[in-house]
Formats: structure tokens, C-alpha cells, sequence
């Protein structure tokens, strides 16, 4: 992966986790609080949910990359195989060692970024958890 992709897988999680806090601080009016531990609530509030998104998104993409839901998708396309033409059958691999040698030269990675910047963000809701609890 280039340079400028690595840099995108890590940025536009960061971007979109950043964007969902603001929007998060907007709706419940932060800005608008006086009180400074409401205030340090709403921010590891808006810190942590983006997080926790971020990090069960990168883990769940993880492990489907990995082929955990290759069994699944095999007998799911060989059920629907039965109602399709004998032309669409004929395509289709044969046994389930064909079918995951096929995926696995297709297979994606990468989606460590997502998984970095969730990270980031519970580790800076839990900075701002612990400045409300000494706060």
C-alpha cells in the first residue's frame, strides 16, 4: 500500500469519528454548559461512542477478512445455486476448498485504521473519564 493510502486508512476514520463527537457535543449543547463535569461527561460521552463504533467496525471487518463467514456465504450461494440456471451452477465452485482458494486471492485488508482510531478515541474518553471523576 502507498504512502498516501496508508495515511487515508487512518485519517478518514479519524475524520468521521471527529465529526460524529461534534455532532454528539452539538445535540446535547456542551458548548452552551457551565458546569465543567457535565462538560467532561459530554466529552468522553462524544469520545467514546465513535470508539467503541470505530473499534467493532475494524474488528468485525478483521475477522470477515479473515474467512470466519466463508462457511456461511458457501452453503448460502449453494442453497439459492438450486433455483438458478444450470449455466449460473456451472460457475459456481464445486467445493468449499474451491470456493475459499477463490476468495482467498480476492480477499482485502487494511482496516487497521479503523481499528487504531477507535482505539485513540476510548483512550481519550477515558482521559476526559477520569478528569470528571477528579473533577
Amino acid at each position: 500500500m502507498s504512502n498516501k493510502g496508508r495515511r487515508k486508512q487512518y485519517i478518514i476514520p479519524l475524520l468521521a469519528g471527529v465529526g460524529f463527537a461534534a455532532v454528539f457535543l452539538w445535540l446535547r449543547g456542551t458548548l452552551g454548559k457551565t458546569d465543567a463535569q457535565e462538560q467532561l461527561r459530554d466529552v468522553s460521552d462524544a469520545f467514546f461512542v465513535p470508539g467503541v463504533l470505530l473499534v467493532c467496525t475494524g474488528a468485525l471487518l478483521f475477522v470477515a477478512g479473515n474467512g470466519i463467514f466463508d462457511m456461511l456465504n458457501f452453503g448460502v450461494m449453494k442453497v439459492l445455486s438450486l433455483v438458478r440456471s444450470e449455466k449460473y451452477r456451472a460457475q459456481q465452485p464445486r467445493t468449499y476448498y474451491d470456493y475459499v482458494s477463490a476468495k482467498n486471492d480476492s480477499r482485502r485488508s487494511g482496516y487497521s485504521g479503523l481499528l487504531w482510531a477507535g482505539l485513540l478515541f476510548l483512550l481519550l474518553a477515558g482521559v476526559f473519564v477520569a478528569l470528571y471523576m477528579t473533577a
